[in-house]
């Protein structure tokens, strides 16, 4: 008889943290996929039906380094606080002043929905630009290389990983998977409708 797991909130919290890094993206291990079993099988690439942990980590590397590149303006391998915060509609919002707003909107979401996918988010995940930049920047020489890009991404799906692994086995079965998504999308939902709540009541 299957054992259903509960996520770690706390876990949980620390993938938002580190995952959700603008309005649009969610964590970052599902980026480029369409969902469904093909998703999961484009990542299986050994197709024994389970993901590891390399796997799940080794196509983010090249994804890194696309993202540096489009960032990448004036060429110097380098992404600067200024690349940084342009994204393709001008430049990222900083959602910092509202956080408080959005983690207590999204906690009344779940109450009101009862709906236990919705994971409440930390106030961390709204971090300004700049904060994110900070934290991504290791090296603390104003800029953002490779390296430090990869090592963030390594970090958010190492702990995306140890959430989604509910029976602890090192491997991610595609129920694991699905179940992940569940609370992925489910937040994203919900933390959108807040941020368009909140941006409404602004305006008014």
């Amino acid at each position: 008889m299957k054992t259903t797991t509960k996520f770690n909130p706390a876990l949980l919290a620390a993938v938002l943290t580190t995952a959700l890094l603008s309005i649009s993206q969610a964590n970052a291990f599902a980026r480029g996929g369409h969902g469904g079993a093909g998703e999961f099988n484009r990542i299986d690439v050994n197709q024994d039906g389970q993901l590891s942990l390399d796997e799940m980590t080794t196509p983010l590397m090249s994804k890194a380094e696309r993202q540096l590149s489009q960032k990448d303006s004036d060429d110097d391998s380098l992404i600067s606080f200024a690349e940084f915060e342009q994204t393709r509609n001008g430049t990222k919002v900083d959602l910092s002043d509202i956080a408080d707003d959005i983690v207590q909107c999204v906690s009344d979401i779940k109450v009101e929905t009862g709906n236990e996918d919705i994971s409440v988010p930390n106030v961390d995940t709204f971090m300004s630009p700049a904060d994110k930049f900070e934290a991504t920047d290791t090296s603390s020489d104003g800029f953002i290389s490779l390296e430090e890009l990869q090592a963030k991404v390594t970090t958010n799906i190492a702990v995306s990983f140890l959430v989604m692994d509910l029976d602890a086995d090192s491997l991610i079965s595609e129920d694991e998977f699905n179940a992940a998504k569940a609370v992925r999308k489910a937040t994203k939902d919900a933390v959108h409708q807040c941020i368009d709540e909140l941006s409404s009541e602004d305006i008014v």
